[in-house]
Parts: C-alpha cells; sequence; structure tokens
C-alpha cells in the first residue's frame, strides 16, 4: 500500500519534520506497519478523496506551479496527523519488551519509567495534538476550498444539513472543533429528520436549504433544538475524549470500576440537562411555526383588466 511517507527513502526525516520531538535514531521501520492504520483513522473522519488526492500529488513527478504551494501545505498538514496518530498506537509497544515468556517493561541503564498516570497524561496529551492537526486540516481545507473536497461525500453529506459549518454550530452550542463537527453529520441529520422535519413541514425543510423567503428567526428557532438535541445524543454515543472539554466531566482518579460509574453517571446527568433544554425549544417552535400558519395569506394584488358590457362594466 502506497503512503504518503518514505517515497524517497526518507521516512524518518518526515517523521521528524512532522513532529518535531523524536530524533534521527527514529527506526522508521518500526513505525511503517502502523501507518496504514492511522490513514484508516484520518479517512474515517475526512473522507478518502482528500488523502487519495494527496497521495496523487506526493508522487507526482510534475505538480502544477500554480497549486504546488497550497498541496505542499496540505501533504505536510496530513503527514503530522498521521503521524500522531501513528505515535499514539506505537508508544505502548515501544516501552514494552516481548518475548517467548509474555512482555515486561523495556528500561535503559539509569533509566526509571513513568508512572501509570503520567503515562495516560502523556497519551492524552498526543491523541489531543492528532485531534488538534485534524482540526486544523479540516480549516485549511475549507479556506482553500479545493475541488475534491467540496465535491467530497463529507461536504455532499453536510449539504443536507440545517446546520451547515462547525462556526454556524457554534452559535448555539460550542463545540470548537472542525473533527467534531464531522462525526456529528449523521447525527445532526437523524435529529432533524426525526424531530425538526415532523414539526416544519418538508416543504420548510427545503425552503431552509434553499435560504430563499425564510421568515425572520426561522432559521434560530430550527438550529437552537437541533444543535442541543445533536450534543444530547452525542453524550449519549460518543467517546468522552471526542466531546469537547468539559462537557462530561469525570475525575481520573479511583478504580476503574469507579471511574467506569463516574462516567455513567455525568453522561446522565448532562444528556438529561440537554434533553431538557431542547424540549423547550421544540416547544418555541412550534409556536413559532403556529404564529407563520395563522398569518393571514399574502392578498392578491393582482386586478384583472375591465370587461365592457351591454348593461355595465364589470371586472
Amino acid at each position: 500500500m502506497k503512503t504518503i511517507f518514505d517515497k524517497n527513502n526518507n521516512g524518518t526525516e518526515e517523521l521528524i519534520e512532522a513532529l518535531g520531538m523524536i530524533d534521527s535514531a527514529t527506526d522508521f521501520s518500526k513505525w511503517k506497519p502502523y501507518i496504514p492504520l492511522s490513514v484508516r483513522r484520518l479517512t474515517a473522519i475526512i473522507g478518502p478523496e482528500v488523502y487519495e488526492k494527496t497521495l496523487e500529488f506526493y508522487y507526482s513527478t510534475k505538480p502544477d506551479p500554480e497549486t504546488e504551494d497550497k498541496y505542499k501545505t496540505l501533504l505536510l498538514m496530513m503527514q503530522q496527523s498521521i503521524a500522531l496518530f501513528t505515535w499514539l498506537k506505537i508508544i505502548p509497544t515501544l516501552d514494552a519488551q516481548h518475548g517467548n515468556t509474555g512482555r515486561q517493561k523495556r528500561f535503559g541503564e539509569n533509566e526509571k519509567g513513568l508512572t501509570a498516570i503520567q503515562e495516560y497524561k502523556d497519551e492524552t496529551n498526543i491523541l489531543n495534538l492528532a485531534y488538534e492537526s485534524v482540526d486544523a486540516l479540516i480549516a485549511y481545507l475549507d479556506k482553500e476550498k479545493f475541488d475534491f473536497w467540496l465535491n467530497s461525500e463529507k461536504k455532499k453529506a453536510i449539504n443536507q444539513l440545517l446546520i451547515r459549518s462547525k462556526e454556524t454550530f457554534d452559535l448555539y452550542y460550542l463545540i470548537g472543533s472542525h473533527r467534531l463537527f464531522l462525526a456529528l453529520i449523521p447525527i445532526i441529520r437523524e435529529m432533524q429528520d426525526r424531530y425538526i422535519i415532523p414539526i416544519i413541514t418538508r416543504k420548510r425543510y427545503e425552503q431552509l436549504l434553499s435560504g430563499n423567503e425564510i421568515p425572520e428567526g426561522f432559521n434560530d428557532a430550527v438550529c437552537r433544538p437541533i444543535a442541543l438535541l445533536t450534543m444530547q445524543k452525542a453524550v449519549e454515543r460518543l467517546p468522552v475524549e471526542v466531546l469537547p472539554d468539559g462537557v462530561v466531566q469525570v475525575q481520573q482518579i479511583g478504580t476503574v470500576k469507579e471511574k467506569i460509574k463516574a462516567e455513567a453517571e455525568a453522561r446522565k446527568a448532562v444528556s438529561k440537562s440537554l434533553g431538557d433544554d431542547a424540549a423547550k425549544d421544540l416547544i418555541s417552535l412550534q409556536d413559532f411555526i403556529a404564529t407563520i400558519e395563522a398569518e393571514p395569506d399574502e392578498p392578491d394584488l393582482y386586478l384583472p383588466k375591465a370587461t365592457v358590457q351591454s348593461k355595465g362594466i364589470t371586472f
């Protein structure tokens, strides 16, 4: 499988440039088997189209001078995301020595290992860096408006939503993450199909998508409950580490059983709060639609021409 590393047998140098925190003693051969798994993880977020186009540029011999700089930046950003996801996969293995009798902690001379909490914090930091790099990558794709991105399946799915960007979602519930917004696409679609369209009707849904002749306040009345309902389901379904910081707060102390119980209770409390707020906004949306439907029809401003008859003039 071709990847966006090691084209000229310089995989180690590319990893160093992408990560900055490793040195030239890094053995790329230990990273290479896991890079396709990290590609799989990244393309699950952004779709395969971006990776395929970047791969094409990476192996091209005559890139287009007009777009070369943009593609170089895109390549470096994708290499960074993939390298961080790969680093996260191999760190536990590099720390261990495997043999026929099992595995044990690997220590060099005069070295001390990290405590369990230090290992957890280090791996959490690398995961956060990986997610942040993906956010930066998506923001760059949006900024440069690459054709392959605008025509991708992810973008086509977004075009059918009533909330179509991370920035719009942030107006109603702050997520602060392009990556998370892409992960929420199926939930947003589910919530608008299940709760919003039955209230506003399919005709008004199409009207909102087109942006034509929208009554004042209609967008806000629709988007607010969608955002809250979406986050309610996200809290119930998605891993805690995927959610915005602070949404579900669980202390990292105690036994595994205690932490699992605390997380479940925290999810339940946050989900209930979001659901209660969303229910109020759905009632407000129903009232908004009732007000629209109660308004008198627009007067017919068309006046037919006068017709002259034998007994007078009629219209």
